[in-house]
């Protein structure tokens, strides 16, 4: 089964600053800009041409849905 995400009405596929095939990683969201945090796993889009975008954390929840949760205290694992 192949799963598709879409995004929520409001959302601009032309405001995505897709980085090119052979760039190095970003450090800022491709869509709004604001800084990638190191610690934690940015949700990545890539095009079939090899072109790559990364989204700061907020962004999927907002944009498309998706929900994430802390990881548990290390006393619950």
């Amino acid at each position: 089964m192949t799963a598709t995400l879409r995004p929520r009405p409001g959302f601009e596929w032309s405001a995505v600053n897709w980085g090119g095939p052979d760039e190095p990683r970003t450090e800022h969201c491709s869509y709004c800009g604001d800084g990638l945090d190191p610690e934690s796993v940015p949700l990545i889009l890539w095009r079939r041409d090899g072109w790559v975008a990364e989204f700061c954390d907020p962004l999927p929840g907002r944009v498309v849905g998706i929900q994430t949760f802390p990881d548990p205290p290390d006393d619950l694992l």
